[in-house]
């Protein structure tokens, strides 16, 4: 293999196109020899081996024979909930014939598919498809393909973008860019349309099988200005196949009068209802078609489908051009809707719009041609020379344009991307690079971005169609003085509804906050510098620290629905439940801590890039979530009791025999140690022994101080500091009278002392705390 190669790639839901661009751009043609890779996955089972994957026109032969581990359409459950209310859909109305489930590693707010008796993940499934393309373009260019700019619907968001980054990582892809399908369209046409500084305004209207996606470009001198994306996840060819099938169902139903089709057909047995589902979208595909091209088509699927006698049940009907405009008139009013919405939210007219560009497979169909060129003028309205191609030669000449280097159209010597002139042929790089490539890219973010406040309240940090990359900083309140644990939320707002991209934590363990709090003076509650960062690929990564603390931060990504996300989850109603039980004021900072702990584990679990599991690292957190509980619910507080320890040891361990120290600083390293990598047991006897050596009557005289010292910081943080100065002088005349060996003062002094401390101590241990993660504005 010679050097790598940087390819563009339309990764479709229902096809996927390669390309790469050298002095023009070409279609990278796969193994069978076609243009066009079907985004189909057949996967399966073998005996003591992993499973086998069949990508592409292969996969396609086995969706009717094995349609339970075909896998199609996985693009529109990349970054997907198994509650979304689509995928919901797609599973009560089985129109898929895999099974969609819970991630049994991750949160409700992912899903796997259940297939040859595993379950993959949808980013798995997709670097199926990318892996096949990598490969067969390797052996096409006989060059090592290593980087690719990547298609996704504008419409995608974050959770979305980062699933299909994650994918290509898994098949050994770097991305240069997950480039919008329009935009990526809009450069196809461009580099033939629009030349030197002419300027125009092009809608791009990319309606595929799974998604309709919209965007608004101004074009101008090699330069792609995003003004404003939308669109919908949710409509696609696909779609229009559903009503087709729909229509056609009903009316064999009353051929046959039948009174609930589906419901006869959900009787079925599984692999002939598969069969006949896999056969009907087939022929309703091929009849929409058709229909683009001639007045009428037949949907007829012979022989598959039986009544509960027994009896065969054929499907044959025509569908005319004219019926099938009359089903479209839901997704057309869908569609003049969006395109309403787009050009009015970036405060346009359609006067201002100098072309419509139609790409897709599903943007031939007549009736859509006629409403947009309704809208827009016919002389407007253009549908692209290579609608199913204009997206991956769009992806392969930007992916071109970022390479690090290129071969020089006039001689083929390879070239540095920042050179001007060709040292070989004095060719004119950075003309050319204007006149026939992409100079620049503007690009805009997809959605508006909120992070939740406490109450429910929101607080946006970043507008739809911001300019790219972009950053936002703000300062935000902790709501509680002594708050040690940072939950943040943050959202999209999509199709007008909260979609949760993701969530952080942030932990202050009680070393950290002694050390670096130790000269603050907090009358406040701290405070949280957020930075949330979004790059060109519409990719957010969130940076939090503490104000007055510096050196405690975080910077990651999002969680995602994976296996962090799950336990981040069973972390929040850990807090929820010992907030609602009402536990003690020692309990919960017991609990508080091993929260903190927690975080840290987490954040160890999945790996950034690619999205793998550390097993030992999610075990680890699972089962310390597990014994927090317990511990809790039992109101047990070792961590509190090993804090006191310490405190004791390190203020008066003049008051403690040397070999009593030791074994105290041993049983808190022994507990310290247990309750970070123990099980409940190993815990709860460290603690014990703890306890026990407590009790030792030589500790008498530090356990008295450490009460009335902490009885004086009590008074300090509950609003009594004018009472604080008595406890503490009572120390420093204890420690007097026991050098001057004056026990009558001594005694003296606890009997003045110690029944105000006793009452402190004793309203302390009677009250009840909450653990406190929310933030204000």
């Amino acid at each position: 293999l010679i050097m790598a190669k940087a390819i563009g790639i339309d990764l479709g839901t229902t096809n996927s196109v390669a390309a790469i661009k050298k002095v023009e751009t070409e279609i990278i043609k796969n193994s069978e020899g076609e243009f066009i890779t079907p985004s189909c996955v057949n996967i399966q089972k073998r005996i003591l081996l992993k499973p086998k994957f069949v990508v592409g026109r292969n996969a396609l032969e086995w969706l009717k024979q094995d349609p339970e581990n075909t896998i199609t359409a996985i693009k529109r459950l990349i970054g997907r909930s198994y509650h979304d209310p689509e995928v919901a859909q797609f599973i009560k109305e089985q129109r898929l014939a895999y099974k969609i489930s819970k991630n049994s590693k991750g949160s409700e707010n992912s899903l796997v598919i259940q297939a040859a008796g595993k379950e993959f993940t949808a980013e798995e499934i997709s670097a199926e498809i990318l892996s096949k393309i990598k490969t067969d373009t390797q052996k096409r260019e006989g060059s090592k393909v290593e980087f690719a700019v990547i298609t996704v619907p504008a419409y995608f968001n974050d959770k979305q973008k980062r699933g299909t980054r994650i994918a290509a990582a898994q098949a050994g892809l770097k991305v240069q860019r997950l480039l919008s399908e329009p935009t990526a369209a809009a450069i196809s046409f461009g580099v033939d349309q629009v030349k030197g500084e002419e300027a125009q305004v092009v809608l791009v209207f990319d309606f595929g099988g799974g998604t309709l996606d919209l965007s608004v470009l101004t074009i101008s001198g090699g330069q792609f200005i995003e003004q404003g994306k939308g669109g919908d996840m949710w409509l696609g060819g696909n779609d229009i196949d559903r009503l087709l099938s729909d229509y056609v169902l009903a009316e064999t139903a009353k051929e046959y009068e039948i009174e609930d089709i589906d419901a006869l057909i959900s009787k079925a047995e599984v692999k002939n209802r598969n069969r006949f589902l896999a056969e009907l979208k087939s022929a309703v595909e091929q009849a929409k078609i058709k229909l683009s091209s001639h007045n009428e088509a037949w949907v007829e699927v012979l022989g598959l489908l039986c009544d509960e006698d027994g009896d065969s049940i054929d499907i044959e009907v025509e569908l005319s051009r004219e019926r099938f405009d009359q089903l479209l008139q839901p997704v057309i009013a869908s569609i003049m809707k969006l395109t309403d919405e787009i050009i009015e939210n970036i405060h346009f007219t359609p006067d201002l719009i100098d072309k419509v560009l139609l790409v897709g497979g599903s943007a031939k169909i007549p009736l859509i041609i006629s409403s947009m060129q309704e809208k827009f003028g016919s002389e407007k309205v253009m549908i692209h020379e290579r609608p199913m191609l204009a997206i991956a030669e769009g992806a392969a000449i930007l992916s071109h344009r970022l390479a690090d280097t290129y071969e020089c159209p006039g001689c083929g010597h390879n070239v540095q991307q920042i050179d001007k002139i060709c040292s070989k042929c004095d060719f004119n790089l950075e003309q050319h690079t204007i006149d026939q490539g992409v100079f620049d890219i503007v690009h805009s973010s997809a959605h508006d971005y909120f992070i939740q406040l406490a109450d429910h309240q929101s607080h946006l940090l970043i507008e739809k169609n911001t300019p790219l990359p972009c950053s936002a900083s703000e300062t935000f309140t902790m709501v509680q003085i002594e708050q040690r644990i940072v939950h943040l939320k943050f959202f999209n707002i999509v199709n007008h509804e909260e979609q949760l991209i993701g969530d952080l934590w942030l932990g202050i363990d009680d070393k950290q906050f002694d050390d670096e709090a130790a000269n603050l003076v907090l009358d406040n509650p701290l405070q949280v510098v957020l930075t949330i960062n979004i790059d060109e690929n519409n990719l957010v990564e969130i940076s939090a620290q503490i104000k007055d603390l510096p050196d405690i931060k975080l910077s990651k990504t999002l969680s995602r629905g994976n296996a962090d996300e799950k336990l981040f989850m069973a972390l929040e109603e850990l807090i929820d439940k010992a907030n609602l039980r009402g536990y003690s004021t020692y309990v919960s900072n017991d609990l508080e801590s091993r929260v903190v702990s927690i975080i840290r584990n987490i954040e160890q679990v999945v790996a950034p890039n690619t999205d793998k599991i550390n097993e030992n690292a999610y075990n680890l957190a699972t089962m310390k979530i597990a014994k927090a509980d317990r511990i809790s619910t039992e109101g047990h507080a070792p961590q509190s009791t090993a804090y006191y320890t310490q405190d004791l040891l390190d203020s008066f361990a003049d008051a403690i025999p040397d070999d009593l120290q030791r074994q105290l600083q041993e049983d808190v390293a022994e507990l310290k140690e247990m309750d970070e990598k123990g099980s409940y047991d190993e815990s709860m006897n460290a603690y014990k022994k703890l306890n026990e050596d407590l009790d030792d009557d030589r500790l008498r005289t530090a356990s008295i101080l450490t009460d009335i010292q902490y009885a004086g910081q009590l008074c300090m943080h509950q609003g009594e500091p004018a009472r604080a100065p008595k406890f503490f002088k009572a120390i420093r005349d204890i420690l007097q009278a026991m050098n001057e060996g004056n026990l009558d003062k001594l005694q003296a002094i606890m009997d003045d002392v110690m029944p105000e401390v006793g009452a402190l101590l004793s309203r302390e241990k009677s009250e009840t705390q909450k653990i406190f993660k929310d933030i204000t504005k």
